[in-house]
């Protein structure tokens, strides 16, 4: 795989930004005879896995504690990993338009510069705890653009996670303003699914996984009944372990040949 880092200033954000980038290798061995212009003629667009990383961690997360690069290369996808703080992947109410970064700047920056597809049917998005939460609201919202959702222990009841935040940072005044205002809005999962539900469009693909001794296994068994009891295509796979990459490492590569199913 290529990896490359992109800087540059975000309108979104007001500020620099930071991301990461994985590109599929070019095949070739040393004994190749062809020409270095049809080696690195210009290539097909590729499909596309936007990965986001959980909360007190940036995009080097997924670089460090998984395999990522190997099981990217292995289905030829190009991988874009953005770093957003602990943002929650939202516009917060103090502070800054990280939900407008990720889900209007960033796909358009990365192909404007990348050979990225940017075909409903080759965009997909994934995420580990606070990123799989992000991956899920991503692709809720925006379905005519993402074929396919991967969730590894989300936090999929963002309502609940505020409520007994698990530092005082999480602040629901500094993030969505109230729980009022958070309950009716695109940031909750649940009203996301609802409004889908009674919409004319095609729900992308939903994988959720998430370990049986980790912290947030209930709250992603009660977002699970809910799918079921809304009638929404889905796969959940659960199975030993807690909040840790031996757990993401597993299941993303799982949540991978799942895409190709």
């Amino acid at each position: 795989m290529s990896l490359i880092t992109l800087n540059f200033q975000s309108h979104a954000l007001v500020a620099p930004a930071t991301i990461t980038v994985l590109l599929p290798p070019l095949f070739f061995d040393i004994n190749d005879s062809r020409s270095y212009d049809e080696i690195y003629k210009p290539i097909k667009k590729l499909k596309t896995l936007f990965l986001f990383h959980g909360a007190c961690a940036d995009s080097s997360s997924w670089l460090h504690g998984s395999n990522i690069q190997r099981y990217a290369a292995e289905h030829n996808l190009a991988v874009v990993l953005p770093s957003v703080a602990n943002s929650f992947y939202a516009n917060l109410e103090h502070g800054s338009a990280y939900w407008t970064f990720i889900s209007e700047e960033l796909p358009r920056y990365v192909r404007s510069v990348l050979p990225l597809s940017d075909k409903r049917e080759d965009n997909f998005v994934a995420g580990l705890s606070m990123g799989g939460y992000g991956a899920l609201k991503l692709g809720l919202n925006k379905p005519d653009q993402f074929a396919a959702a991967i969730s590894l222990s989300g936090v999929v009841d963002i309502v609940a996670a505020f409520k007994n935040p698990i530092h005082p940072i999480f602040s629901i005044e500094d993030y969505f303003g109230s729980f009022e205002k958070l309950e009716k809005s695109y940031n909750d999962l649940f009203t996301q699914i609802k409004i889908l539900k009674n919409q004319d469009v095609s729900i992308p693909r939903l994988y959720l996984a998430c370990g049986t001794e980790d912290f947030l296994y209930e709250m992603n068994i009660k977002f699970r009944d809910f799918l079921i009891d809304n009638s929404i295509d889905f796969t959940f796979e659960e199975g030993p372990g807690i909040h840790d990459w031996g757990f993401w490492d597993k299941y993303i590569q799982r949540g991978l040949d799942w895409l190709e199913r």
